[in-house]
């Protein structure tokens, strides 16, 4: 047994210590950036910390917040992926495509992509996990806390790990004794630890991360239903997926092994990753904004602003405090024989001890307002800071919906927006490539783990929903399919450029139809028509110009004119 009754002790096998060790890595990797994440957490929900000297007011102003859903908003849409089937079967396409876009719907992918751009945004990096389910492959976006990574691994090649870990999923006892998946030793020795004196005292510890864990999800806008809770009476256990590298003796080679262990001691779950998932490739996918080579939690768009921002809280902290005390009129009194003001405290109406009136001095002398100065200036700096963060960010006020100060000419703001997007099309960059290794990894999960059968619902022109069985031989390729990935902002900004040069070859060589058709048929295309109006509008383009000419007028015959007479 692990747990020595006697000596009140548990013993770790040499797995476990190996385990713990790399864990041990991958937390001081990580947690040297847990206040910075902390910070720009609590600026994102615009909570602010109080003290006695600079920030007496609970206020700040939610630059954070408006940087980070301004970012968004420019890649805001989950990108297109198209499937492409190697040998050129369309219909298989066409199922494949049916198969991911349900997936697409029944997973909330949308809600994926939002939480996995705002982990960037807000963090710096953002971690997509794929997992097996009943009827196929499912995405998920981590946490950042909750997944530590080999401090070895290159940046952006998240194959080079040596171990990733997925820690601080939470689950109660008899959750874990139910599954059907963990061995029968490992519940044995959870039943032993969950009555031992150290594993109560880490029940308790559990649960306090548990609460952390629920309220950054919450801030994150997932839905809090979306997670088994803890429920009263249940003891909660946190348990680690840890995905690693061991030494095959038997094969002479090194082995890539999934294991699952609860408290960090003891073993539920050890099995090979291929045996686990099918494929011998991490199941994890991981992007930045801003990819470094020596950091693998680069800086974020929120550790930018959160100085800036801070300062603002101050600032503007103190700007209603100074309003506020000039409010209150409070007043220096003489204090005289038999009263005494009862307080210093501020506050409206307050009159404040002063000294005594002297020889020859009026009441004017004794009793005068307290002199507060004012902080004019405080608004006008503010807005000179901000304009800081907006140039570091590329969140500009006009991107914000704002205008920007003093007059400016429409070819200016064009540039303006246009110089803004093109930096958020560069960060959409590494996002697309993160989102086609998600589709690359899901494909080949789905083809390792094809469900018999999937229950499919196609739409109709008429707008009823039509259902289909469809067997894994149906979508299922030999030689394998290949994604096509496209950011809509990219997508967009690309689209428009190729008008544009379509419509300036236009007027260079306006006699020439086969660019004024290619040109026209560019222009239809962008307008999200559908393949029958498309059709509509060629035909129409290609109606013979008689056909719609104006009536010609009949000729008015010429009388004979008169004999002119001399």
């Amino acid at each position: 047994m692990p747990y020595s009754l006697t000596e009140n002790t548990w013993k770790d096998d040499e797995l476990i210590l190996k385990l713990q060790a790399e864990k041990r890595a991958g937390d001081e990797l990580q947690v040297r950036k847990h206040d910075d994440w902390d910070e720009n957490y609590a600026l994102f929900r615009n909570k602010v910390k109080t003290n006695r000297l600079t920030q007496r007011q609970a206020i700040g102003i939610p630059l954070t917040k408006e940087t980070i859903k301004t970012q968004l908003s420019g890649m805001d849409d989950p990108p297109a992926v198209d499937w492409q089937e190697m040998s050129g079967d369309e219909e298989k396409e066409l199922i494949y495509q049916a198969v991911w876009e349900d997936n697409h719907k029944a997973d909330k992918i949308e809600l994926t992509d939002v939480v996995d751009k705002k982990n960037v945004l807000l963090y710096g990096l953002g971690t997509k996990k794929l997992n097996l389910k009943k009827d196929g492959v499912n995405i998920t976006a981590l946490d950042p806390y909750d997944v530590v990574f080999d401090p070895l691994m290159k940046a952006g090649d998240i194959e080079s790990a040596r171990f990733i870990i997925h820690k601080n999923i939470f689950k109660s006892v008899r959750e874990i004794l139910a599954d059907e998946k963990y061995t029968k030793k490992g519940k044995e020795d959870l039943k032993i630890w969950a009555e031992a004196p150290p594993g109560i005292t880490h029940g308790k510890e559990n649960q306090k991360e548990w609460e952390l864990k629920m309220e950054r999800i919450r801030a994150m806008g997932v839905n809090n239903g979306d997670f088994p809770l803890y429920a009263g009476g249940d003891r909660l256990v946190n348990l680690c997926e840890h995905f690693t590298t061991i030494w095959n003796t038997k094969n002479k080679e090194w082995e890539r092994r999934v294991i699952v262990y609860a408290d960090d001691h003891v073993e539920l779950y050890n099995e090979t990753l291929y045996d686990c998932i099918g494929v011998e490739f991490w199941p994890f996918t991981v992007w930045v904004e801003d990819p470094e080579t020596t950091d693998l939690y680069s800086d974020s768009i929120a550790d930018l602003i959160r100085p800036i921002n801070k300062v603002l809280n101050v600032w503007f902290s103190q700007l209603i405090e100074n309003r506020t005390l000039k409010n209150f009129q409070m007043h220096w009194v003489a204090a005289s024989e038999g009263y005494t003001p009862t307080t210093y405290t501020p506050g409206p109406g307050v009159q404040l001890p002063a000294p005594p009136v002297l020889p020859g001095q009026s009441i004017r002398d004794v009793v005068m307002p307290v002199e507060i100065s004012g902080l004019d200036d405080t608004l006008d700096a503010i807005n000179a800071i901000t304009q800081i963060a907006e140039r570091a960010s590329g969140a500009t006020a006009i991107q914000k919906g704002e205008p920007e100060q003093g007059e400016q000419t429409l070819g200016e703001v064009k540039i303006l927006v246009g110089k803004a997007q093109e930096r958020t099309i560069a960060m959409a960059k590494f996002y697309r490539l993160a989102w086609y290794e998600t589709a690359w990894k899901w494909d080949k999960m789905m083809h390792a783990n094809a469900p018999k059968f999937l229950k499919l619902y196609k739409q109709g022109r008429n707008g009823k929903l039509y259902p289909k069985r469809v067997f894994s031989s149906d979508w299922k390729s030999s030689v394998g399919y290949e994604p096509t990935v496209s950011s809509s902002s990219e997508q967009e900004t690309q689209d428009i450029k190729s008008i544009q040069k379509w419509i300036f070859a236009k007027s260079q060589f306006p006699n020439n139809p086969a660019i004024a058709k290619i040109a026209a048929k560019r222009i239809f295309e962008g307008l999200d028509v559908t393949p029958e109006e498309l059709k509509q509008i060629e035909q129409g383009e290609a109606t013979p110009s008689q056909m719609i000419a104006p009536p010609v007028q009949p000729a008015i015959p010429q009388l004979p004119q008169p004999a002119t007479v001399y």
